[in-house]
């Protein structure tokens, strides 16, 4: 029996017009009434997710930036936060531009114009930035931004998975246990990373909800697209991937909803956790 449902929201909870269709919002509602608990854990920040949040009407712990963020909506408070040195920020921004790979610095979780590049971009991620104006200050040198901050929200980097790789290799070297990688996307030939403080996982911030509701892994649903979902997906006893998911993660699904275009939410939760047959 399901007694908890988490969703992600990008390619998942949303439609491609990022908005949430009225099918969604009215199962999770429904899945309220009968007693079930619903959560949201995207990589998205406070100010980019909190429209969703508040549409859904939840008033529960609400996990962000792919967990490195707890947030307790009916309290106001902050539940966690993983939080990276500027220091390794520093070394991983150097070592990209050495290797010649974009790079965003968030400055801070709970700061609404938060993301900052100092070089331009024209890549598979551009839609990303686009979307994302709002919060993007364009300027001559981020590190710049890093002066007197003792930590900051992550470091994410875009470009060829290799090279990356290499990148972060040399510039973390013996601090890498000081940080969380986490694989968000791959367009194409593209790839975007995120570089978080350390115990920044989606998986071992939902164990804070298990704990919250007192419900077990085994009766929870979690319904994802991406590769930042696949530690959740392997997880909970009710692991949905989205149609429109990655190939590479619907082998970690027991089940496989319809598309993010066609409610496919609704449908997983109408039918895997309400058992309400179409």
């Amino acid at each position: 029996m399901v007694k908890l449902i988490v969703t992600d929201l990008d390619g998942t909870l949303l439609n491609d017009e990022k908005h949430i269709p009225r099918e969604n919002i009215e199962a999770l509602k429904a899945a309220m009434d009968k007693g079930i608990h619903v959560s949201v854990a995207t990589g998205r920040n406070f100010y980019s997710a909190k429209p969703y949040v508040e549409k859904l009407g939840l008033d529960v712990p609400v996990i962000f930036q792919n967990g490195a963020f707890i947030y307790q909506w009916m309290e106001d408070k902050v539940i966690y936060k993983s939080e990276l040195k500027t220091e390794i920020a520093e070394r991983v921004i150097e070592t990209a531009r050495k290797y010649k790979i974009f790079y965003i610095l968030y400055r801070d979780f709970l700061e609404e114009k938060d993301m900052y590049i100092d070089q331009p971009y024209s890549g598979n991620f551009s839609l990303y930035l686009n979307q994302n104006r709002w919060r993007l200050n364009i300027v001559d040198d981020v590190l710049k931004y890093l002066k007197n901050k003792l930590t900051v929200a992550e470091v994410a980097l875009v470009g060829n998975e290799e090279r990356i790789m290499l990148a972060l290799n040399e510039s973390l070297g013996e601090v890498r246990n000081a940080t969380s990688i986490v694989k968000n996307n791959t367009i194409n030939e593209e790839t975007f990373y995120e570089v978080f403080g350390p115990n920044a996982s989606k998986e071992l911030s939902i164990k804070y909800l298990f704990e919250y509701f007192n419900v077990a892994p085994e009766e929870t649903m979690y319904l994802g697209d991406s590769f930042n979902d696949i530690g959740l997906l392997k997880m909970v006893g009710y692991p949905v991937v989205m149609e429109n998911g990655h190939s590479e993660v619907k082998q970690y699904a027991r089940y496989i909803t319809k598309s993010n275009n066609e409610a496919g939410v609704a449908y997983a939760v109408r039918k895997w956790a309400l058992g309400i047959d179409e």
